[in-house]
């Protein structure tokens, strides 16, 4: 699941809304391990694109 989520965020990365949207899918559909990777990944390749939301973004998967 976590390639797949790369190989949509990557197809999504044009527009940083969609990009957001799919990303915040991803993170409830991930469990916790995939999660971090994914995380690691964004700020890696997308940083510019999340810039200040990531630690935002990445903590709805731990208030589910």
């Amino acid at each position: 699941m976590i390639d797949f989520a790369k190989f949509i965020l990557v197809r999504m990365s044009f527009d940083e809304n969609l990009f957001k949207k799919e990303l915040r899918k991803f993170i409830i559909w991930l469990k916790d391990e995939n999660t971090d990777e994914l995380k690691d990944w964004c700020i890696q390749n997308y940083s510019g694109l999340i810039k200040n939301e990531t630690n935002q973004l990445f903590s709805t998967n731990m208030n589910n």
